[in-house]
């Protein structure tokens, strides 16, 4: 078949040379989309795994090196008790809890130009959901006695309905503790009640850009933990805004001093916390709720901290939630991570 028509030979020729801009320009655009994408998961890993080792600052924070013979001595001749491992701990951490430390780092030392957020909080200053229940007697641990625990969750989810805006909590949970026959491996096991779900859905962890005076947050009411009562030293900000207390906490050098100074390995608070936590959050003790007041540590407990970590690197932002849980087979004061929560 011949064609005679002048200019078709032109036409098919930008004709194929149309179809290989496009193939070309396609493939262009799929390479630079593919470069793009390689380079936000990279970076995306990077700061996934910065904000993994970064937790290294909190075992840094918490290490506390075991008392040798000579500073003992030291001490005894300048006429001062030693100080025992659990004051040199709170004498270490008071100052990092309740805040959020930032660390820059910077390509010509790190290697990478970077912003690590680390806020520290104590696991002894939460509720441990264990300590509530006995499940093989099917009841609520001391009812009818001092420290019924019955009457404090009364108190503690009347508290947060008045929160969260939603009907209290008692209900459903005195319903899943009937139905369990063992103790909950993990806070989040909340989130299967369906009324937990609705109240804590976008406040399961801290957020330090969500928390504020009148925010509560899941993970931060509960733990789940050896101790059986709540370390009034190490607050948890959840519980400072059940307890009207102060949410943001800053103290003075000279206040820091006087509350250390006031520390003791146990506690009657009833005569000791005008003189010790007052400072710290500004209540008299005769002013805070009768239901918590059993529900306080006396025998300093200081085993399990928790960390909110957050690694950015430019646009790219990683942030985890992890637990450390003091080593007890070494005889350093040291912390190891049990558990890490991917936010």
């Amino acid at each position: 078949m011949h064609h005679n028509q002048k200019g078709y030979i032109l036409f098919l020729l930008f004709s194929i040379l149309s179809v290989c801009t496009m193939l070309i320009t396609l493939y262009f655009s799929q390479s630079v989309s593919y470069q793009n994408l390689m380079q936000v998961l990279t970076t995306q890993d990077k700061a996934k795994q910065l904000t993994l080792s970064s937790a290294s600052i909190g075992q840094a924070l918490l290490y506390i090196p075991k008392e040798n013979k000579q500073s003992t001595a030291k001490a005894k001749d300048a006429h001062e008790s030693p100080k025992g491992s659990d004051h040199k701990l709170l004498e270490q951490v008071l100052p990092y809890m309740h805040e959020t430390h930032s660390y820059s780092l910077s390509q010509s030392v790190e290697g990478m130009d970077a912003t690590l957020k680390v806020h520290m909080m104590s696991e002894n200053g939460k509720l441990n959901i264990n300590s509530i229940y006995d499940f093989s007697e099917k009841k609520f641990l001391h009812e009818g006695q001092e420290g019924d625990r019955k009457k404090f969750c009364q108190w503690l989810f009347e508290k947060i309905s008045k929160i969260t805006e939603k009907p209290s909590l008692l209900n459903a949970f005195e319903k899943e503790l009937q139905n369990r026959t063992h103790d909950f491996n993990d806070v989040t096991d909340l989130l299967y009640i369906k009324e937990f779900l609705d109240a804590f859905q976008d406040h399961v962890f801290y957020n330090t850009n969500k928390a504020d005076s009148n925010t509560v947050f899941l993970t931060d009411i509960f733990t789940i933990s050896e101790q059986e009562t709540i370390n009034p030293w190490f607050l948890s900000h959840s519980w400072r805004i059940l307890l009207e207390l102060p949410d943001k906490i800053s103290l003075s050098d000279e206040d820091q001093k006087k509350v250390l100074k006031s520390f003791k390995k146990q506690m009657n608070w009833d005569k000791e916390w005008d003189n010790s936590l007052k400072l710290l959050y500004l209540k008299d003790y005769k002013d805070l709720p009768p239901e918590i007041k059993s529900m306080l540590t006396t025998d300093f407990e200081a085993n399990i901290f928790s960390l909110l970590l957050q690694a950015i690197i430019g646009e790219t932002s990683s942030t985890i939630f992890t637990i450390l849980k003091a080593n007890t087979k070494n005889e350093l004061a040291t912390f190891d991570i049990v558990k890490v929560y991917q936010l």
